[in-house]
């Protein structure tokens, strides 16, 4: 297999950037154009030298992993160098010059899947870290790389072998071990369907990493909605007057909380009103209201009116939050009492957000969030829902068939049984170097 090279960190000019060679020759190459001190080439040792190219010089770390103790399972040569793009072109050209070659995407990932350093699921979770926006995402993307999650994948994979080799010794002797087989048989299916519709129900919350979480803030006109976007955002970026109907149009504006996205969209004061331009910013509002994972129903704590709730659906998650608590007049029930001008219990209100989104299981449990896997969990679901479902309805050779279906769909997620095609369709979306 030819050697490789690449760089393996960004073009951005950085103080430290790193070109990776792997395959056979990759120790050959780094003693040919590293000079140091020492003649020895110890594997997992960092040694400082020079990088001696024809027409230029630059002083750099060099690191050996020896096989097969390394990423991709070959010898591996790191160069550190400057981060400077110039610095690092140049000795990657140098590194293919002396027979190398460039590495496609993702080939260093790919190489360590093929030698069974990292299963594909791990693989794919390299490149979502690569990807990832925010801590939830991180840690979610670790748990891929890492294993966890093709850990449940592999015990329901190891399950599925116990039973489809129950299923089979049935269909060679049914007379002899039809009644020893069959409870047991059954208790793995579904052992391993929970474990898998556990799995599926997780990941609906995926959507929450990948994009965050929208929490709309609504109410009546003037009761400090913008006000209440500003001090969680801990910036003006909304109008705020004391003339009703200043906000008439949705203003979105984004967080993180607790490593967790969280996108704040203030709104038009909702009330009856004839100006054409109010009128659609509260269809706008409405619309961001039906569309919020969290509705937080502001109240005015220093006017005497009635409130109106009518156009809080009733299928939301809502927080109802009196404001104006530094100049309270009126008691009105709500979940939580705030002032957004001296920021009274503004921290008691994130708290409550972050408690009534449920936002410590995007980090605290794991959530497969890669549309691939997600896909072929469901189609092993719908197969083994299948064989319990007709459990005792048909004959062990239908249940075999629904078994191989599941098995066949969850070897996809690990890469143990999946075509070549695929495998070059998920690679490729990868990052050169890595």
């Amino acid at each position: 297999m030819d050697t490789i090279v690449a760089i393996a960190t960004g073009l951005t000019p950085a103080g430290v950037g790193i070109v990776r060679i792997s395959g056979e020759r990759a120790l050959e190459l780094a003693k040919s154009i590293f000079v140091k001190k020492t003649a020895e080439w110890s594997p997992n040792y960092m040694y400082l030298g020079t990088v001696n190219g024809e027409t230029f010089k630059e002083q750099a770390f060099c690191v050996y992993f020896k096989m097969p103790f390394s990423f991709t399972g070959e010898d591996i040569i790191e160069l550190h160098c400057h981060g400077g793009p110039g610095v690092l072109s140049a000795v990657s050209r140098l590194v293919q010059s002396k027979g190398a070659r460039q590495a496609y995407a993702g080939e260093f990932t790919r190489r360590a899947f093929l030698n069974g350093k990292v299963n594909l699921a791990q693989a794919e979770g390299i490149a979502e870290l690569t990807r990832a926006e925010n801590e939830a995402g991180i840690m979610q993307a670790y748990r891929l790389a890492s294993g966890e999650v093709s850990k449940t994948i592999a015990e329901c994979e190891q399950d599925l072998r116990v039973a489809a080799s129950n299923v089979e010794a049935v269909l060679d002797y049914p007379e002899e071990l039809t009644d020893d087989l069959a409870a047991p048989t059954l208790e793995l299916l579904q052992t391993c369907l929970q474990k898998l519709l556990k799995l599926y129900k997780n990941a609906q919350h995926r959507r929450f990493i990948n994009e965050g979480i929208n929490v709309t803030i609504a109410g009546a006109p003037n009761v400090g909605k913008s006000s209440l976007l500003n001090a969680i955002i801990q910036d003006e970026r909304a109008i705020v007057t004391e003339i009703a109907g200043t906000t008439r149009d949705t203003l979105s504006e984004a967080v993180m909380i607790g490593g967790v996205k969280y996108r704040f969209i203030d709104t038009a004061g909702m009330r009856k009103s004839q100006d054409t331009i109010e009128k659609i910013g509260i269809e706008r509002a409405q619309n961001a209201i039906a569309n919020a994972d969290l509705v937080l129903h502001i109240l005015d704590l220093s006017c005497k009116s009635n409130d109106d709730t009518t156009f809080l659906p009733k299928d939301k998650k809502i927080i109802t939050v009196g404001n104006k608590l530094d100049i309270k007049k009126f008691d009105k029930k709500a979940d939580i009492y705030i002032s957004c001008k001296t920021k009274e219990n503004i921290e008691e209100l994130i708290e409550q957000i972050t408690q009534k989104t449920n936002a410590e299981m995007l980090t605290d449990t794991v959530i497969m969030t890669n549309e691939r896997h997600i896909a072929c969990v469901k189609n092993a679901i719908s197969a083994l829902q299948s064989a319990t479902k007709n459990y005792n309805k048909v004959t062990p050779d239908c249940t075999a068939v629904d078994i191989r279906g599941a098995y066949s769909a969850l070897a996809q997620v690990t890469g143990s049984d999946i075509n070549e095609a695929i495998v070059d369709q998920i690679f490729s979306s990868f990052c050169v170097g890595k």
